[in-house]
């Protein structure tokens, strides 16, 4: 998945602005293949590994706060959002990750999955900063 153009790309890239006011944000695309997932691996090494996945638990907006915050007091503070292929992950590499989440049972591109996403970060960070977002 190269990064997003159009539409998405714009949504992508307010969100990215968005959440830079209230915390760091990297986006890093890996392109799918048999060496994706290693490559993940590598690069997430230190992060937690939220592998979104239409087979994961779908969960309330309160509830990713809940586990964002359980996350960061067990002193590991950076969060690796993982966004599958079109085959999702494989069974091993869902089974690594320190959580497998769902954007809903819906599917989704993966262009409008990254902006569903980034914005469910922003509202999370302007909630936790008290900004009013979150309510809308």
């Amino acid at each position: 998945m190269g990064r997003p153009g159009g539409w998405a790309g714009e949504g992508a890239s307010e969100y990215l602005k968005r959440i830079g006011r209230f915390a760091g944000i990297e986006l890093v695309h890996v392109k799918e293949g048999s060496k994706a997932e290693e490559e993940i691996r590598t690069k997430a090494a230190d992060c937690w590994k939220v592998c979104l996945d239409e087979r994961g638990e779908g969960k309330s907006t309160e509830d990713w706060l809940r586990d964002w915050e359980k996350w960061e007091r067990s002193g590991r503070t950076r969060i690796a959002w993982i966004i599958g292929g079109a085959d999702g992950h494989s069974e091993t590499f869902r089974k690594e990750c320190d959580a497998v989440r769902s954007l809903g049972p819906q599917t989704l591109s993966h262009d409008l999955a990254l902006v569903v996403l980034l914005e469910q970060i922003y509202r999370l960070e302007s909630w936790r900063t008290g900004h009013p977002y979150h309510r809308g």
